[in-house]
């Protein structure tokens, strides 16, 4: 067992047996206190350089008034209180780890240069834009655009040593670029047949086979399908700058490069093939097309989340989903986790259903009112909202408690 989990070696914290559920040795612990202060104690008891992923969704100083807690302080107050957070959470990171702080347009410029000044401007990883909502209802009626964001300000604490997670996602739509039939892609590159996509599909389906149907047909036979991609021909190598002059020369032919650890660079007519097999992937038994993560998340869906959880949070919680993909990008399975405004308790739910072990934080008397309820559903297998499904979560683990 690590030994900074077990609060006989951190006795700056008392145990409350009575709310510990499961597996108490876990090394899951929440924390019923003020963050600032349970954070500086962590850093004292053997957490520092400890988490591989901080989150933080603070208040974000919006100027209303929740049943939870009051978000109204003055700008400066503001400021000052969490570049003290920033401060200390940076001693708890791991040298690889990484920190993301959630706020909406309210003090993102502040937030912006406040986590430059406590990490570094050089750590900055990325400023991600998360859409919340659509632009309909009272909020269409405001003078200006629309707010329908929040942002995720990315912080490593060394750059060059944190690992991130690829992540791919699911397209919106068919890339209509892969328009071309490749008739024997197992055959020898010489021999290759190309022809259009939607006449082939409509032989086979029938000539009234609509748009839809010929772009499920592609989908279910990828390694047929391609499209021509004019390559950037100061970015490639040598060989493959002689290649492509070649392929110019001689646009009916199918020429190939080997490139170790890399796929084949196939070129016709100067142009690369790619493959539509490259951009697919089986979601829910289904073929779909993916792509790579960007920097704007828009298929996190903020609507019918209030009780997520069996936790009636309005307004303040965050999905379970956008919790996973933050988990899925920046930690492996067993890595420590770090919420110090755990609100709900969703970045403990959602670590304990990925295999991550966590510490959160709160102070308000809703840990006993819902963050301690949903994590024992979540620890019996009783909770089948959120990512539950998703990830087959049975059931398992347990968590401390600490004052």
């Amino acid at each position: 067992m690590d030994r900074a989990a077990d609060p006989r070696q951190v006795p700056l914290f008392t145990r409350d047996p009575t709310r510990a559920h499961g597996d108490w040795r876990s090394g899951n612990v929440l924390v019923h206190g003020e963050n600032l202060e349970a954070m500086q104690r962590l850093v004292r008891g053997g957490y520092a350089g400890k988490f591989r992923c901080v989150y933080f969704d603070p208040p974000f100083n919006s100027g209303r008034r929740f049943d939870e807690y009051h978000d109204a302080a003055a700008p400066g107050v503001w400021r000052a209180m969490i570049r003290e957070r920033l401060e200390v959470a940076r001693a708890l990171l791991a040298d690889d780890g990484v920190i993301f702080v959630e706020i909406d347009d309210t003090e993102l410029g502040p937030l912006h240069a406040t986590m430059d000044d406590a990490f570094g401007r050089e750590e900055r990883v990325a400023t991600i834009t998360v859409v919340r909502s659509a632009s309909t209802g009272h909020k269409a009626i405001n003078r200006g655009p629309v707010n329908v964001a929040d942002y995720l300000l990315v912080y490593a604490k060394d750059r060059r040593r944190w690992r991130g997670r690829p992540i791919l996602r699911e397209r919106r739509g068919y890339d209509r670029a892969y328009a071309t039939w490749l008739e024997n892609p197992g055959g020898a590159i010489e021999t290759w047949r190309f022809s259009p996509l939607a006449a082939h599909a409509r032989g086979v389906l029938g000539r009234a086979a609509s748009r839809e149907s010929v772009e499920r047909y592609a989908l279910e036979h990828a390694s047929h399908v391609v499209r021509f991609a004019q390559p950037r021909y100061d970015a490639v190598s040598r060989a493959a700058r002689a290649l492509i002059d070649r392929s110019r020369r001689e646009p009916e032919r199918v020429l190939r490069l080997a490139r170790a650890g890399r796929k084949d660079l196939l070129l016709r007519s100067g142009n690369r093939i790619l493959f539509l097999a490259d951009k697919v992937a089986e979601r829910d038994g289904r073929p779909v097309l993916v792509e790579p993560l960007t920097n704007v998340w828009d298929d996190i869906g903020f609507q019918g989340i209030a009780r997520e959880g069996s936790a009636r949070f309005i307004r303040n919680k965050k999905p379970e989903k956008l919790l996973a993909r933050i988990l899925a990008m920046s930690t492996d399975v067993g890595d420590w986790v770090l919420d110090a405004f755990l609100g709900s308790g969703t970045t403990a739910a959602v670590a304990l259903k990925m295999g991550r072990r966590w510490v959160g934080i709160e102070r308000g008397e809703h840990v006993d009112a819902m963050c301690i309820p949903r994590l024992r559903r979540v620890v019996d297998g009783q909770d089948p909202t959120g990512v539950t499904r998703a990830l087959g979560w049975k059931g398992g683990g347990g968590f401390d408690v600490w004052v």
